[in-house]
């Protein structure tokens, strides 16, 4: 419900703060205290049109403000998230510059803030929008007031048309240009087949790369290892290190046949011989396996070039060549499944479209069950609001295309007299007469109407006598299920209220200013006094009278 409504620097009021309660909430006034403006504030935090000139004389910016504690479902419905003190729209309008919107503190679009907006407050009033004059709404009214059986059938129905719009959207992908497929296919196997026939590995690659390497400086190495070979085994001109080393062990073999202690000495110097031994016989096996092959030097270099060339198009690396043949692979399967799968998704779009038709058929039947049961409960409504001879009807016809809430066209239509045309709601009636309207669905939808804040403006303009105290009952019963804000000149609706506010002007300074206040018992019965015009001690009686026999 709506906690607070906080204005700034709107046309009159200066700084104005508006705490509802639960139930019924009424707001009377003299005519000009400011009413309008109140409510005007209300407006443009639901997205209407702003201007610099509703902005107070010598300010820069109107502030409006309010606070709600949001159901659940609407915070879901408009993934937003209520802070601890609740959920805050806020709007500024500025003589220069954009006007600036925030939820929460937090900058948002002007259409967020709206949409929020006509979710938490529906505003009823004298030439205003209001939601039940929208065709979406009152589809989902009529649909929420059929039941449980109704429910389902319509998740049947959106279930349905989601398979059929997923099957369409394939078809649609399959059946394009056959040209266009026809030439993608041909580039995807010219892709693979270069991919193929250069026959990759991450093996030979390495193996080349060293290949490369060696024949590359062949020359180079065959020298270094023949001189490295003279120098460990044989052909140094001061003698080869292994046959130094063999001296050396002699030497200490004679030492040691003389202090055992260095017998691990000579067993270390004996192992080095061996190994250098052995690493002498494989430096001559590698000079002996260097070939000056200048024609196979060619042949890696040419396959090393393939290399790179495959490797810079579909690369960067060999293991990506080889995924992006997989993938081309799998792809060109898929163009040549095409035809098959074209013509299975054909026959289930098929299936699944004449599914829908008639899952939407039986909704349609439990819609116009709704439709009769709905409007004869509206129709017995409006006989006590002043509109005896007034009409109301729901109409479900078939619409142009069927989508995820079936195929109806839902229409409220009304004719405020006899012999009258009944027409679409949007179209009818005067402000008072459709703000009576709205109050009889309002009513009977009680339940099925999840905005919880709900304003009328004058709903008893054009109304008087017995038919006031009807409406009064009517905005009461309906405050037990929703928080309701009325904007009144008769006392009776007044008296009904769970909460009395006036709004007034005031002189501050050289300025006039709206001031709002709540009234309690005492203040309440002059103010109904006033509203009754009467003689003051009569009036005071009769709105003592007033307040007693609506305590509730």
């Amino acid at each position: 419900m709506l906690r607070l409504l906080e204005v700034q620097n709107l046309a009159l009021i200066d700084n104005l703060a508006f705490y509802p309660g639960k139930g019924l909430n009424v707001i009377t006034g003299e005519t000009g205290a400011g009413k309008s403006m109140l409510l005007g504030a209300v407006s443009l935090l639901l997205g209407e049109r702003a201007t610099s000139e509703a902005i107070r004389s010598g300010q820069e910016a109107a502030v409006m403000q309010a606070v709600f504690t949001p159901p659940p479902e609407i915070l879901a419905a408009h993934d937003l998230t209520a802070e601890e003190e609740g959920l805050s729209l806020c709007r500024e309008i500025r003589r220069d510059g954009p006007n600036i919107c925030r939820i929460n503190g937090r900058v948002q679009p002007l259409a967020a803030m709206s949409a929020a907006g006509r979710a938490l407050v529906d505003l009823h009033g004298q030439n205003r929008q209001q939601s039940l004059l929208d065709p979406e709404t009152q589809r989902e009214l009529l649909d929420s007031f059929g039941g449980e059986a109704l429910a389902k059938e319509a998740a049947e129905v959106r279930r349905q048309y989601g398979r059929l719009a997923e099957l369409n959207k394939l078809v649609t992908s399959l059946g394009s240009d056959d040209a266009s497929l026809a030439r993608e296919a041909d580039f995807l196997q010219f892709q693979l087949t270069e991919i193929e026939e250069a026959a990759l590995s991450v093996e030979e690659e390495e193996e080349l790369t060293l290949d490369f390497q060696r024949l590359t400086h062949a020359r180079t190495l065959l020298e270094k290892t023949a001189s490295l070979y003279s120098e460990l085994y044989e052909g140094a001109m001061e003698g080869a290190v292994v046959d130094r080393l063999g001296a050396v062990e002699k030497e200490l073999a004679s030492a040691a046949s003389l202090d055992e202690s260095l017998s691990d000495i000579l067993d270390n110097v004996a192992s080095a011989t061996q190994q250098l031994t052995e690493a002498a016989r494989e430096l001559r096996a590698y000079h002996d396996s260097i070939s000056l092959d200048d024609a196979r030097l060619q042949e890696v270099t040419q396959r090393l070039e393939t290399y790179k060339k495959i490797t810079k198009k579909y690369g960067p690396t060999v293991d990506d060549v080889l995924a992006l043949a997989a993938k081309l692979s799998e792809e060109l399967q898929t163009f040549q499944a095409r035809g098959e799968k074209l013509a299975e998704a054909e026959r289930e779009a098929a299936a699944a479209s004449a599914s829908l038709e008639k899952k939407a058929a039986k909704l349609s039947v439990l819609r116009q069950k709704a439709a009769a049961q709905l409007s004869a409960k509206i129709n017995e409504a409006l006989q006590s609001l002043a509109l005896p001879g007034a009409q109301f009807a729901i109409t479900v016809e078939p619409g142009e295309k069927c989508g995820p809430t079936g195929c109806d066209k839902v229409e409220f239509i009304f004719a405020a007299n006899p012999g009258e045309p009944q027409r679409a709601l949007a179209k009818t009636a005067s402000g008072g007469e459709i703000s009576r309207v709205m109050l009889a669905i309002k009513s009977v939808l009680a339940q099925q109407d999840l905005v919880p804040t709900l304003i009328f403006d004058e709903i008893d303009a054009g109304i008087g006598g017995l038919t006031i105290r009807s409406v009064a009952d009517k905005l009461w019963q309906l405050a037990q299920h929703r928080q309701v804000i009325c904007v009144t000149h008769q006392p009776l609706i007044a008296a009904a209220a769970d909460h009395h506010f006036t709004i007034y002007k005031e002189a501050s300074g050289k300025r006039t200013v709206t001031r709002l206040r709540k009234l309690e018992h005492e203040q309440r019965e002059n103010e109904l006094s006033r509203m009754l015009g009467g003689e003051e001690g009569v009036a005071l009686q009769h709105a003592k009278e007033l307040l007693n026999k609506n305590k509730k």
